[in-house]
């Protein structure tokens, strides 16, 4: 009879229980904590401006220069709002006599607007002073003002960005989006908005 073979049995030493996949242990942090860039009374005056000024707003069109001046604006002489104009922060606004404002115009106020004597708002126009600091992670909320000379022209559909300043009779055509200041007398378009006579010569 041939030789039996041999068996080889193999016993593992000790056997550790322990899971096949281990979960990783992490460091959770708790979010940064944001806070109100507004006080307790100028939280109160905002839902006041925002539920009860309205109604009066749209009802009577002669008193809505008053009813900025009430709510600590500054208007001048002769202006005319269009009802759907929309006011952010009304005591963040300073206009001059005789502006004209379109409909649905945007004068985001977070900070201050200041609007020269003799401009046109042209419709659905926006003027945006604030906006959020992307660099920090609580995301402050950051109010640069925006300027618009006396004589100005700000087309439909036009967009201000914070912290631009325009001159005297500066002319921005409709859509234009302008993100810098620019000197007086000039004509703005396309985005980002540049004087129209350098658009002409890059086209030449």
């Amino acid at each position: 009879m041939p030789p039996r073979e041999k068996t080889w049995i193999f016993e593992p030493a000790a056997v550790v229980n322990r899971p096949m996949f281990e979960p990783m242990t992490t460091t959770v942090h708790p979010p940064p904590r944001r806070r109100s860039a507004w006080t307790f009374t100028q939280k109160i005056k905002r839902v006041a401006w925002a539920v009860l000024a309205r109604p009066v707003w749209w009802l009577l069109p002669a008193a809505r220069p008053a009813l900025l001046r009430a709510f600590g604006g500054v208007v001048g002489d002769q202006c005319r709002f269009a009802a759907s104009v929309s006011v952010t922060i009304p005591w963040n606004v300073r206009i001059g006599d005789g502006v004209q404002i379109g409909p649905d115009v945007k004068l985001y106020s977070l900070g201050l607007i200041t609007i020269g004597s003799h401009t046109v708002i042209d419709r659905s126009a926006h003027l945006c002073a604030g906006t959020h600091d992307m660099r920090d992670s609580r995301f402050p909320l950051i109010t640069p003002p925006i300027t618009i000379g006396h004589g100005s022209f700000i087309g439909v559909d036009a967009y201000i960005g914070p912290g631009v300043e325009l001159r005297a009779k500066t002319r921005v055509w409709p859509r234009a989006s302008v993100y810098r200041s620019f000197d007086a007398g000039v004509e703005l378009s396309g985005n980002p908005a540049r004087p129209i006579e350098a658009r002409t010569e890059v086209l030449s």
